[in-house]
Formats: structure tokens, C-alpha cells, sequence
């Protein structure tokens, strides 16, 4: 019975995190009140709260729903790079773009976080938490890079630490741009065609060929 009762709380919370995420990413996160979750989710206000302290609680269950997701991302490229850091890279940015494309949570999340959302009044602590992140991920792409460099991958004039930042920088902007304006481009079947101009311009001519499949 106990656990049954757990599985049924489980059930419960994880409904209203995706009712929260259809109407954060519809509506926006300051126009979306806890009671709007909880009408729309079938739901007493009290549920919620059962659940949830605040907005801030909730939001923060729907980032580490996700969370996971780009942390199992990194630690693939982490161990792979030790064979080959430039390979590693190169299907670390093609399977980052492509599995958004194909996962209609991962989707709707960094709609939410990247269209809907003002990380300001009861939702600033939030920002402190997605900096760290963009911190870490920079950190990670200049070992990688740095990796690179020691085995003669990268053009001359690369400076890792700036190539990790333009790097980062086209991985989010290609997301952000696609998921705003979806017809733009098909993020799924051209991820190797648009992360191509940049990795010529890191990575020697002879690294590039030996790169599966080739930008």
C-alpha cells in the first residue's frame, strides 16, 4: 500500500511538471500561476504546494528533469576525447543538436528557458544556477580543445579558451534560433552542415577528413 502510495505521488508530481512545462512554454512563466497549473493539471491548489513550495521549486524540478540529459552529453565527450579529442568534439556537438530535435521535452524545457522565461524577481536565484552551468560547459569544451591542441589537431591560431566560447556560443544560438523559428532550417538532418564553417576554422585539413560524418 506504501508503495503504491508513493507511486501514486510520484505519478502526481511528475503531471503537474508537465502541465507546467505546456503552459510555461505557451504562456510564458510570469503569466503562468501555480492555480493555472493546478486547474489545468486537474488539480486542487493544495496538490501543488504539496509538491512544490513556489514557482521557483517547480522550475527548478523542471530544469533537473533535464538536467541529466547534457551532463550524460558531457561525460560521453569527456571519455571519449582521451582517444581522440577532435572526433569527440565533432559527435559531442552533432548529438547535442540532433537528440533536441528529437525529444519533444528537451524541446519544450529550453523553450521555456531560452523564449518564456525572465530570470528576475522570484526566479533570479535561478540565474545564478544556469551561469554555473554555462561555466562548466565552457570549462569542459577548453580541456577538450587544449586536448586537441597538445595533439597537434588545431589550426595554429586557434586559442582554445576563445574557440570554447565561440563554440558554446554557436551550439546555443543554433537552439535558440531554431526553436524560435523551427522552418528555419531541420536541426535534426543539417547539424552536420551547420556546425561545419567553424570546425574548418579550429581544426587542420587532415583532422577534418578523418571526422565521422566528415563537416
Amino acid at each position: 500500500m506504501a508503495r503504491r502510495t508513493r507511486e501514486e505521488a510520484e505519478q502526481t508530481r511528475c503531471r503537474i511538471l508537465d502541465t507546467a512545462e505546456a503552459l510555461f512554454s505557451t504562456h510564458g512563466v510570469s503569466r503562468t500561476t501555480l492555480a493555472t497549473i493546478a486547474g489545468a493539471a486537474g488539480l486542487t491548489r493544495g496538490a501543488v504546494y504539496w509538491h512544490f513550495v513556489d514557482k521557483l521549486d517547480l522550475y527548478r524540478a523542471m530544469l533537473d528533469r533535464i538536467i541529466p540529459h547534457f551532463d550524460t552529453r558531457r561525460n560521453e565527450l569527456q571519455q571519449a576525447a582521451a582517444h581522440d579529442p577532435a572526433q569527440a568534439l565533432w559527435r559531442f556537438s552533432n548529438t547535442l543538436l540532433s537528440s533536441v530535435a528529437q525529444d519533444p521535452r528537451l524541446q519544450r524545457v529550453l523553450q521555456v528557458i531560452f523564449l518564456r522565461t525572465e530570470h528576475v524577481d522570484e526566479l533570479a536565484p535561478v540565474q545564478e544556477q544556469c551561469v554555473a552551468k554555462m561555466r562548466e560547459a565552457h570549462f569542459t569544451l577548453t580541456q577538450i580543445l587544449l586536448a586537441a591542441q597538445a595533439r597537434g589537431q588545431l589550426q595554429p591560431h586557434v586559442q582554445p579558451v576563445m574557440a570554447a566560447q565561440s563554440l558554446q556560443a554557436l551550439h546555443d544560438g543554433l537552439l535558440r534560433i531554431w526553436l524560435a523559428d523551427a522552418q528555419r532550417f531541420d536541426l535534426a538532418h543539417d547539424t552536420p552542415a551547420l556546425l561545419s564553417s567553424l570546425y574548418h576554422g579550429l581544426f587542420k585539413a587532415e583532422v577534418l577528413e578523418q571526422l565521422s560524418p566528415r563537416p
